[in-house]
């Protein structure tokens, strides 16, 4: 397999940070734990303290300072939709998806008692197994602690409550790191498979360019196998599957 120096990766790295936005926003901003109710419990949010670069959950979801939803109102208004379901023929609702084109949201209602709300950045996909892992953090962390969790005003369980979401913060920042890693090793993957195909393709469209097309000047037939290698690269890289 044809290898791409570090240079080459270096940028192929940044342009695929910034066209997903990760720059911005991280892959997971942050996750709300509500009871049936939608009273917020705990509150993971992704937040780069030396840089300033991520704000708070809340501030994502406001225009401005000035305008910053509450965090009980968002997980509130995510419960509605397990009240609606239960009063319609809407059997068994386990999780739902919400997407924007920069932020998208997924609810996961667990054990009939508790929400899980991620927040993440509108290109980010989960494979089952990552998402899998997720959901067996909190579902570990609702075992674990049910009492304290069901119970969360009380003195007890808020002390408890602080630690996890100590806890949660670094947590949550080792899950955006493993991802990105990952992430930018199946996006570096994928481009090695596609030069080492593109360099077969390439000479199978100048030669039909040659055969066919004999009477085109050689600055225009260039451009016409520069242009359709472009788009067969493209296609390629879409249909090539994550590794």
């Amino acid at each position: 397999m044809i290898m791409m120096n570090d240079m080459i990766e270096r940028r192929l790295s940044k342009f695929n940070k910034y066209s997903n936005n990760f720059h911005q926003i991280p892959p997971i901003l942050g996750v709300i734990i509500a009871d049936q109710y939608g009273n917020t419990i705990l509150v993971y949010e992704y937040n780069c303290e030396e840089t300033n670069n991520f704000g708070p959950i809340k501030s994502y979801l406001s225009d401005d300072d000035a305008n910053l939803f509450e965090i009980d109102l968002i997980s509130m208004y995510f419960s509605s939709f397990k009240t609606f379901a239960g009063q319609t023929n809407i059997k068994n609702l386990s999780h739902l998806e919400i997407h924007g084109s920069n932020i998208k949201a997924q609810i996961y209602f667990r054990f009939n008692d508790f929400m899980i709300i991620n927040f993440l950045n509108s290109n980010t996909y989960f494979d089952s197994e990552e998402e899998q892992n997720l959901i067996n953090h909190f579902d570990e962390l609702f075992q674990n602690y049910k009492y304290e969790l069901k119970n969360f005003n009380q003195e007890k369980s808020r002390k408890l409550l602080k630690l996890l979401k100590y806890k949660g913060n670094l947590w949550l920042k080792k899950e955006n790191r493993d991802y990105i890693k990952k992430h930018r090793k199946n996006y570096l993957k994928k481009h090695n498979i596609l030069d080492k195909l593109m360099i077969n393709i390439e000479s199978i469209i100048k030669n039909e360019i040659k055969e066919n097309l004999e009477q085109i000047p050689d600055d225009v037939s260039l451009d016409l196998a520069r242009e359709i290698k472009n788009k067969i690269q493209d296609r390629i890289f879409n249909l090539i599957p994550n590794m």
